[in-house]
């Protein structure tokens, strides 16, 4: 306190101080700039007036320049003591902080991380390094006007790592818009690259407290900053200099700083501001440091210190050579001490370790900053204070996460919550586990009553609400028999629920099933009068919430209502939207104004006459009633409504069909227990509040399910992704579960009676974990079941034993007729039908053809779309490809069959009943390796042994049908070690087959590790690398068999016949295999290239032929030669896959350096119109007035045509021109040809007269022709 006194007395001394000498200045700036008025008006004016002679004394030139400079210098000096006098105003816009300085508006805001993993990674050749992936992915989108800051440090006693983004502009509703998007971009970053990260958006007094962190404990808890606010014993250094980036496997470098700052007891902070930059000179830089030392060498006067640079400038431009991983950074580092004394001691101390972590071969130097307004500003803005360009790799050095346990002191406690007895959770229907304090404790189930009571699931995207319902909704359908209907708006989302339930699940996809058709009204139940009161009600505040544009005026009220009640009382029962329109063109009056009103109704009701609702509404004696699917198991799928007609179309359909449901169960009656279940999924979409807050109580169905059906026995399960639903449907829940909600906790705290702490816990809920409330609970915490599908035997028929003896695959496109009368045989005598109706049944187009396609694919196992294609038309001959076509697509997207991609089989595509997917994949690879070895084959089938798929003499064959993911790696290296261990030394060589050359590639490299898998061959199930593994099999198999025939059956065959006959199979076999190496050297350049964002450098690119060539020689793949991969790329070049592009020095328009570079199609025309942009653009600039659209030419201008990258034939075409004359459209005779490169050009072609050819290195050459 009395140091705070002091203090204060120091303040006011110096402030009365400073007070007198602005006094003194400004009277001498008003005296100093009387006299230099009055000077001006005697020396200059007066004369040039005539009234006074010039005049003349001595020094009249020093006079002068002092009359000038005295006033002038008294001016800077008092603004710029004014502007150090100015305050920096704050104010708080709940997530928002906001200064004020100078008309100038500064908003940042803060993402608090508590729990993160290391971002230290192994790469390929086994050391560590920094992932910069999300650096990257940050910079990617960042704005112009937004830095983001990486602060670390220590403060009482305790780590913190905090995200800052700050923001720069003069609106305040600007600012707040353009950092949310930004959090919310950055939390999503980090998110994705961070498994098991917890971020924490400050609010309010948290966020005040991280941002003023610089001003230490006693700042003021005002709305005014200014110096004297910092503490007095603080230091601020700002980096000059590149840091040594060395990560280690144990140890991250900000993971060490901190430590040892806690260690040591220091309270320091260090702040990274970063923001998007272009790469500046450095690699020009580089470029000309080389250049220097390859002369030298070329006189031989280079040093052993040269070649150190040289190798140090060789590994510094393969770090920076990305042109899209530049930032400027300012890297600041805070030090404040208790005393002088103490301060003195923390920065020795901290300089120390600061040049420890991030010193090394390059100079880096810690300069200390003045406190001054600027200085602070920055500071608590976490602007630059004194940027540099840095590249990512080492920018990476301060912004990686640590990888070591930190302790932390006084550590905030998680938010408690209550342990619902085990009671009132042992229940039926369960859906998941208590958690309390991140352990798993008793179940928890749901009682089926408490449906009746309705349930509310809220939670951000991704976090598991639909994961949770399905499980809730298989529950309850495999333990009762209750019907529910499922209004799905995403579409397939609950599909998989026909593997979960007993008995039928009916799919309805209303605009895709043509037969799903209703009628406008049902009034089956409901009285005529009422039943068209409530559509007209429907149709009225639809339309009214669609805009005030589409309001109805009264008298198109009136005439809707007429003419709804008129199609309700029609006789014809023409009950369909075209019925009513016809009826408003009847009823409508005939005058000026009913036709103008009747012009307007149907204009506003255009939406019901369109796709998809025209088609859904027709009517007629084929409509579904909905009354009849009211006890079956119903998944509604508006995803094509709502993807064609839009959610004005889906929410007015989801309505008609719901006023449906309440009017069954309001038929049904009070009646105990739970008849019927409606989930609404989205319904922030279906029942959003600006829809319920101005609608009847008799049109908003979703609230009257809700409110009004509970005594019928009718629940209701709301799905939404934000808590902007109908307060009426969240009021009247009993079960109330919600996921993380990141952005409306305050609307998820209330409604789930949350205090401050568990409200910021519910901002960083992980997936699958959320906060629930029962019926007799408080709020507790729980972790979700995952939902898993099953298939029992009888829906999915066992063909494992069958592999053999009826191959899966056939190597023929048609089925024979006796295959399709023996199949309809087995359709008639065998019940696999009825098994197939009891897995689900789908109500859609497909009908009775699709079941044959089901029972079919359950009695053969799989086929492929020709062997489908085959059976259909030998069942019916009238049926068309395209029909089958989409009938397949139907199944496969409906969960009924399953589709495989595997490029073996003919189509491309295997296709089975779900679940059998994996076993028609291995099945198909076995039959194509089997196929192709033949009889080698069968001498070698009884010795399969140790779970391998084939054994064929000493080569063992393990199939992995499934895609390998880099999470299962390991697991599949065991199982691969568990098999090698099972055979021991029976075998000379395993060989591992796996879909995708990625798959095969990642594999191989974790093999190389490893010395336990040099017997390990990795093949891609690709038809050239097995028939590559083929070709290296038969050989063999063949001369022991040659060998088995000559000693056993005595043949009189010549041994020299039989020699030749082996070396003529040799023979082939290198035929074979130089074509299999261009087909692979084809795919490798080109996925390569792909790879590389479509382009590549002519040199890297050769690299890698040679590198890929060398690795082939593992043994481990197929054997490539570098001599055919540059013919394969010289072919490619020939037949214009690949295009070379030479690009000369200066070209800022495009994003590539100075060399050949290797592009495919896309990158070139994305190029070619560039240069067409940048030629008009300098051609027009010059005043030319440019023509397009002549022939082959891309543009004529002033007498001249141009044409840029042609391809080889336009080429050709312009090369034997003959004419004077080049465009016969604007008579031009010169012609102006731009190659990608010289190189297309031979030199001994022969160019016309007026023909002028540049590469494109030469492209401002060819603008100057003329």
């Amino acid at each position: 306190m009395t140091r705070c006194k002091k203090r204060r007395t120091t303040h006011d001394t110096s402030e009365e101080a400073v007070l007198r000498s602005t006094w003194i200045i400004e009277v001498l700036w008003i005296v100093t700039t009387l006299i230099s008025s009055l000077y001006l008006l005697l020396a200059y004016l007066l004369p040039l007036a005539n009234v006074t002679g010039s005049l003349y004394f001595q020094f009249k030139f020093q006079i002068e320049i002092l009359v000038c400079i005295v006033p002038l210098s008294l001016s800077i000096i008092m603004t710029f003591g004014r502007f150090e006098r100015k305050e920096i105003l704050i104010t708080i816009k709940n997530d928002i902080l906001v200064f004020s300085v100078d008309n100038r508006l500064i908003g940042i805001s803060c993402l608090d991380i508590l729990t993160v993993p290391g971002s230290v990674r192994i790469e390929d050749r086994n050391q560590p390094e920094y992932d910069t992936t999300f650096l990257l992915a940050l910079r990617a989108g960042i704005n112009a006007r937004v830095t983001m800051s990486y602060e670390i440090g220590v403060q009482n006693n305790e780590p913190f790592l905090r995200i800052f983004i700050t923001a720069l502009g003069n609106e305040l509703d600007e600012i707040t818009s353009r950092i949310r998007t930004e959090a919310t971009r950055a939390e999503a970053i980090f998110l994705a690259s961070f498994n098991n990260i917890e971020l924490n958006q400050l609010n309010n007094i948290e966020l005040r407290k991280a941002v003023l962190s610089h001003l230490g404990k006693e700042f003021r808890e005002s709305n005014r900053i200014t110096l004297d606010d910092f503490p007095e014993h603080q230091t601020f250094l700002v980096l000059e200099g590149k840091p040594r980036v060395m990560p280690l496997y144990d140890a991250s470098q900000v993971g060490t700083f901190i430590s040892t700052v806690l260690k040591q007891g220091y309270t320091a902070s260090l702040s990274c501001v970063f923001s998007r930059a272009k790469p500046g000179r450095e690699r020009r830089r580089l470029e000309g440091e080389w250049k220097s030392i390859r002369a030298k060498e070329k006189r031989n006067e280079d040093s052993l210190e040269d070649q150190a640079t040289k190798k140090r400038l060789l590994r510094h431009y393969n770090e920076i050579q990305g042109k899209e991983a530049w930032f400027d950074v300012s890297v600041a580092l805070s030090i404040v001490g208790d005393n002088g004394d103490h301060l003195r001691q923390s920065e020795e101390g901290l300089l120390g370790l600061f040049y420890s972590i991030w010193g090394g071969d390059e100079t880096i130097d810690l300069r200390r900053r003045k406190l001054n307004r600027r200085t602070a500003y920055r500071m608590l803005a976490r602007r630059h204070l004194k940027s540099q360009r840095m590249h990512v790799s080492r920018l990476a050095a301060f912004v990686n996460t640590p990888v070591q346990q930190l302790p932390v002191i006084a550590a905030s406690l998680l938010p408690t919550f209550s342990i619902p007895p085990n009671q009132v959770v042992d229940n039926e229907l369960i859906i998941g586990k208590v958690s309390f304090g991140g352990h798993r404790l008793n179940d928890v189930g749901l009682k089926i009553e408490w449906l009746r009571e309705h349930i509310a699931v809220l939670g951000a995207t991704g976090t598991g609400k639909t994961t949770l319902v399905k499980q809730l909704m298989a529950e309850l359908g495999a333990k009762t028999d209750i019907p529910w209907w499922i209004f799905d708006i995403k579409g397939s989302e609950y599909i998989d629920l026909m593997n979960s339930c007993r008995g039928d699940i009916h799919v309805l996809r209303p605009g895709v099933d043509s037969s799903f058709v209703i009628d406008l009204m049902d009034s089956e139940i409901d009285s005529i009068e009422r039943h068209a009161h409530t559509t007209f009600a429907i149709l009225k505040e639809l339309l009214r919430e669609r805009g005030t544009s589409s309001e109805l005026t009264p008298a198109m009220e009136r005439l809707l209502r007429s003419a709804v009640l008129s199609v309700a009382r029609s006789e014809q029962n023409e009950n369909s939207i075209q019925a009513l329109v016809q009826k408003i063109v009847e009823l409508s009056d005939k005058d000026r104004v009913g036709s103008m009103t009747k012009d307007a109704l149907l204009n506003r009701l255009e939406i019901l006459s369109r796709e998809p609702l025209g088609a859904i509404l027709a009517g007629g004696s084929s409509a579904i009633k909905i009354s009849d699917m009211m006890e079956k198991r119903v998944i509604f799928d508006l995803h094509h409504v709502a993807m064609v007609g839009g959610m004005e179309a889906a929410r007015l359909l989801y309505n008609l069909i719901a006023k449906r449901i309440f009017d069954y169960a309001l038929h049904r009656g009070i009646t105990p227990g739970l008849q019927h279940v409606v989930v609404l999924e989205e319904a922030s979409n279906l029942v959003p509040e600006s829809y319920s807050r101005d609608t009847a109580a008799d049109v908003t169905t979703g609230e009257s399910m809700v409110m009004l059906l509970r005594a019928t026995g009718q629940g209701v399960v709301v799905i939404s992704t934000r808590p902007n639903i109908s307060s009426n449907i969240l009021a009247n829940t009993s079960t109330k579960i919600t996921f993380r909600l990141p952005y409306d906790s305050s609307i998820g705290s209330r409604f789930m009676s949350l205090d401050e702490t568990q409200e910021r816990y519910l901002r960083v809920l992980k997936r699958g974990h959320a906060l629930v409330i029962l019926p007799g609970t408080e709020t507790f915490e729980m972790l979700t079941y995952p939902f898993e599908t099953s298939l029992t035997s009888e829906v999915v028929p066992s063909r494992i034993s069958m592999e053999h003896e009826q191959p899966m695959v056939s190597t023929e496109n048609e089925i024979s007729s006796h295959d399709a009368i023996e199949y309809k045989k087995r359709l008639v005598e065998s019940e696999i039908e009825e098994k197939i109706t009891k897995h689900g049944t789908v109500f859609d187009r497909i009908g009775e053809v699709g079941n044959h396609v089901v029972a079919f694919l359950a009695s053969r196992g799989m086929a492929t779309q020709k062997q489908i294609q085959a059976l259909l038309t030998t069942i019916d001959f009238g049926i068309e490809d395209e029909d089958i076509n989409e009938m397949i697509r139907d199944l496969v997207s409906l969960g009924t069959i399953e589709r495989e991609a595997l490029s073996l089989v003919s189509g491309g595509f295997v296709f089975t009943l779900p679940g059998c997917g994996l076993e028609a994949v291995k099945a198909a690879i076995i039959d194509y390796i089997v196929n192709r070895l033949g009889s080698y084959y069968q001498e070698q089938e009884e010795k399969s042994k140790g779970g391998l798929d084939l054994l064929i003499d000493d080569k063992a064959i393990l199939i992995l049908p499934e895609h390998l993911k880099a999470s299962s790696i390991e697991k599949v290296l065991h199982s691969i070690r568990s098999r090698m261990n099972v055979l021991g030394n029976s075998f000379a060589e395993l060989i591992v087959v796996v879909r995708g050359s990625v798959a095969a590639a990642k594999l191989r490299e974790m093999m190389d590790i490893s010395e336990d898998f040099d017997v390990v061959n990795v093949v891609s199930a690709f038809p050239s690398s097995l028939d590559n593994m083929i070709e290296k099999l038969i050989p063999r198999i063949d001369q022991k068999e040659v060998q088995t025939k000559q000693s056993c059956l005595e043949s009189s065959e010549p041994e020299s016949e039989q020699i030749d006959l082996i070396g003529s199979i040799h023979e082939m076999g290198t035929a074979t295999s130089r074509a299999i190496q261009m087909r692979l050297w084809f795919q490798l350049m080109q996925d390569f290239i792909d790879l590389s964002d479509g382009q590549v450098e002519w040199s890297v690119l050769l690299e890698f032929i040679n590198t890929t060539a060398m690795q082939s020689l593992k043994g481990r793949s197929t054997l490539l030669n570098a001599e055919e991969g540059k013919r394969a790329l010289t072919e490619l070049l020939a037949d214009e896959v690949l295009i070379a592009v030479r690009v000369g020095s200066g070209f800022d328009f495009v994003d590539l350096s100075e060399g050949l570079w290797v592009l495919n199609s896309v990158v070139l025309e994305g190029l070619r119109n560039r240069v067409l942009d940048v030629i008009e653009t300098e051609l027009k600039r010059r005043r030319m007035q440019v023509f397009k659209g002549h022939g082959y030419y891309d543009f004529c201008a002033n007498g001249v045509s141009y044409v840029v990258f042609p391809n080889q034939q336009q080429l050709n075409t312009l090369l034997h021109l003959q004419s004077d004359i080049a465009c016969r459209t604007c008579k031009s005779r010169q012609i102006v040809c731009l190659l990608t490169a010289a190189e297309y050009l031979e030199d001994n072609v022969v160019m016309p007269q007026n023909m002028h050819l540049f590469d494109f290195s030469e492209y401002v050459s060819a603008v100057g022709v003329s």
